[in-house]
């Protein structure tokens, strides 16, 4: 496993923020990716629980499964990603505890061929792959639109369906929220976006070891109230993460250009409604057992009791406070 890394190495400070371990609780959080502007939300709020004295480290792994082992092994404490199959199938000692944020893929067409979801009725249209989210946000819009699509085409990767929307091998598709504007910003007479409808399922989610919950919950409650006061704070104001990254020293290795991107990428997140000012919660869990359940990936999941997935005390302890 990596190294793990504090806070301190993500803002290229000198110091650590936080108080030592001696004087400090610690919460240990992997995820299966590479910190980018898009995740200001979270440093931000890493930083700010830090400064509240609790000890923040954070390592990258190389895949959610990779992430869930670690949680439930207990070589970190805190998941980010998605946790609900492997809850499902080991019956773990694993809880989700808040929404980092919504689905965000935007469906995009070339209107030149189709203006809005009616014309797609019969027509192909493209996603990432057999079984992603966009698959299942494909099949919702066939339920709540009653169009059928002819054929489900497969292109992973959205900066590759960007180019096949240009080149028009595709002409309907979805993609995520920096690239749709990439596409329909290099040619806006020719690319648009239809109605996206509810996407309140999750992205990725805050996940922990109930064991650690148990004997740190104060802790825990903290870093759940930084994460809703960060939220809320971007919410608010768009430009707040560009803002806090600059005052906390947060990526420092960004180039200007992903520092210039960083405050209109949180303008379309917020419109979109990415990052829940309360953390998801019941409604959450709703949503994803619900899209998992359309997916084919839990069978029966709308009809589960949410507590197997979710532990609400602390979020709503959090919320609580906050408010």
């Amino acid at each position: 496993m990596t190294k793990f890394a504090s806070l301190s190495t993500i803002a290229g400070a000198a110091v650590i923020f936080a108080a030592t371990a001696a004087s400090a609780d610690t919460i240990r959080i992997a995820e299966a990716d590479t910190f980018s502007g898009e995740d200001l939300v979270q440093l931000i709020a890493y930083a700010n629980a830090e400064a509240r004295g609790v000890d923040i480290e954070v390592v990258s792994l190389k895949s959610d499964d990779i992430v869930f082992q670690a949680v439930l092994g207990g070589q970190v404490d805190v998941g980010v990603g998605d946790s609900y199959q492997a809850i499902a199938n080991l019956d773990a000692p694993v809880r989700n505890l808040y929404q980092i944020r919504k689905l965000a893929y935007i469906p995009v067409v070339d209107k030149t061929v189709y203006t809005d979801w009616q014309d797609l009725d019969g027509q192909t249209f493209t996603v990432h792959s057999r079984g992603s989210g966009t698959e299942t946000l494909a099949r919702i819009v066939e339920n709540k639109t009653g169009i059928h699509f002819s054929d489900i085409s497969y292109v992973p990767g959205s900066e590759v369906r960007v180019v096949a929307m240009q080149r028009g091998n595709i002409k309907a598709t979805y993609l995520d929220l920096t690239n749709s504007k990439i596409l329909i910003d290099s040619d806006p007479e020719r690319f648009a976006m239809l109605p996206t409808g509810d996407q309140d399922a999750s992205d990725s989610t805050l996940y922990i070891n109930t064991d650690f919950l148990a004997e740190h919950e104060e802790a825990v409650q903290i870093l759940l109230e930084e994460l809703v006061k960060a939220a809320k704070a971007t919410n608010d104001d768009p430009s707040f993460p560009a803002a806090e990254r600059e005052r906390l020293g947060l990526l420092p290795d960004l180039t200007d250009e992903a520092v210039a991107e960083i405050t209109p990428y949180f303008e379309r997140a917020v419109e979109a409604g990415i990052f829940p000012i309360d953390g998801g919660g019941r409604d959450a869990a709703a949503a994803d057992l619900s899209f998992l359940e359309l997916a084919g990936q839990i069978e029966n999941a709308s009809s589960l009791d949410p507590e197997k997935f979710w532990d609400f005390a602390p979020l709503d302890n959090a919320l609580a406070s906050v408010n």
